[in-house]
């Protein structure tokens, strides 16, 4: 593809059911964990007729999710926050204050209580990055099979066109041998298929590459072999008629934005106190640290506003560019229909015949491939965390 797919995002806890594949046959089983529980579906395992594991994209979500280090982590702090909070407030002498009017408090007592509200503030960014990390995953999978699923039909039009370059060097050769060209087009015509090898071989490593990277972000093994189930509709994107207000709206669901809220309101607080010691220039510091986390929130809510509007404008000019690929499609096949009429009346040889079937294959890679980048740039359109613009996104282990 041309565009670099990688480029996305990319790389980020739900527990995949056990499953059970006997003598070719699938069986769905249901486990009970005690009398009252409700019983767990178990999950069946697809197999192809290489016996090997057939993945789609919500189970590759799944496994992901489950492989990803960065939930757990969260987690593992969230409770250490608790801990935390709990020793804070062991005595029973750190009360909160009321949101409204002016207190004066001592230096012990504030630190105390800016402590704990950075605490909560941590905890709130914390639930809000396990979302965001799960999305990174989802985005992961989606950008990993994308990529393979592109690959693989780049794959397939390599080798249909080497093997029709194959047959223009042998005629090629014939001619050169009967002193029809030169020895400069003959030789041309030889580094040409040596390119096309070297082409297939390309992109043989670069699939291997990417299976690899998706078995570790699934968690299998590296000798592990299966194939992936990923297909793609083309579904334009709804039209926006208010664009402000879809980008208001994005805006306040945003995670990190969100983040960036929690940010600017954890600065906010403690305004309202003043310590019984020192000049006043602790206080001024943190005046200062609000209006800065303030500047700093609107820039990035204007930022990611102009990455949604862009975002949006690019997928419209991707579905224009879409007509003129469908058009060249249609055209291909007409060609490749005159073309077939022509060969069995002996107008055309058989390699004509040959390149206008590759063109029509040809046309059709390109608009798949058109549709698997729209996917994913649709994906980020309507998952406005991706974008650029606002805080910068949560990374994935």
């Amino acid at each position: 593809m041309k565009r670099n797919l990688k480029s996305i995002l990319l790389t980020s806890i739900t527990t995949i059911m056990a499953t059970t594949f006997i003598s070719g046959s699938i069986f769905n089983a249901t486990v009970f964990a005690g009398y009252n529980d409700k019983p767990k579906e178990v999950k069946e395992i697809r197999v192809n007729k290489n016996n090997e594991r057939i993945i789609d994209y919500d189970e590759a979500i799944e496994m992901a999710t489950k492989e990803n280090s960065s939930l757990k982590e969260i987690s593992d702090t969230i409770d250490f926050i608790d801990y935390s909070r709990s020793m804070m407030y062991r005595d029973n002498t750190l009360p909160e204050l009321p949101d409204n009017g002016n207190y004066l408090v001592t230096a012990a007592r504030f630190q105390k209580l800016i402590a704990v509200n950075g605490l909560n503030t941590q905890e709130k960014n914390l639930g809000i990055s396990e979302d965001l990390t799960k999305l990174s995953i989802e985005a992961a999978v989606k950008s990993s099979m994308t990529t393979i699923t592109a690959l693989e039909k780049n794959y397939k039009l390599a080798k249909d066109a080497l093997e029709i370059g194959k047959e223009q060097l042998s005629q090629t050769s014939t001619m050169y041998r009967m002193g029809m060209v030169s020895q400069i087009d003959y030789e041309k015509a030889m580094k040409e298929i040596a390119n096309k090898e070297q082409e297939l071989k390309q992109i043989e490593l670069s699939i291997k590459q990417e299976y690899n990277s998706f078995r570790k972000l699934i968690g299998l093994k590296e000798d592990e072999n299966f194939e992936i189930e990923y297909d793609i509709d083309f579904e334009p994107v709804e039209e926006i008629t208010d664009m402000e207000s879809y980008i208001n709206t994005k805006i306040k669901t945003d995670l990190g934005l969100k983040i960036e809220r929690a940010n600017l309101d954890a600065t906010e607080y403690g305004l309202n106190m003043f310590v019984d010691t020192g000049d006043g220039t602790e206080y001024e510091k943190r005046k200062l640290d609000n209006i800065n986390a303030e500047r700093s929130y609107k820039d990035n809510v204007k930022a990611k506003g102009n990455s949604i509007r862009n975002a949006y404008i690019g997928l419209k000019n991707s579905e224009t560019e879409r007509k003129v690929l469908e058009s060249k499609l249609a055209q291909a096949k007409a060609d490749f229909e005159t073309a077939k009429v022509n060969y069995q009346v002996g107008n055309i040889t058989k390699l004509n015949y040959d390149m206008a079937n590759l063109a029509v294959i040809q046309a059709e890679v390109a608009l798949e491939q058109h549709t698997l980048t729209y996917d994913i740039n649709k994906f980020m359109f309507e998952n406005t965390s991706l974008l650029g613009g606002g805080s910068p996104n949560n990374s994935s282990k």
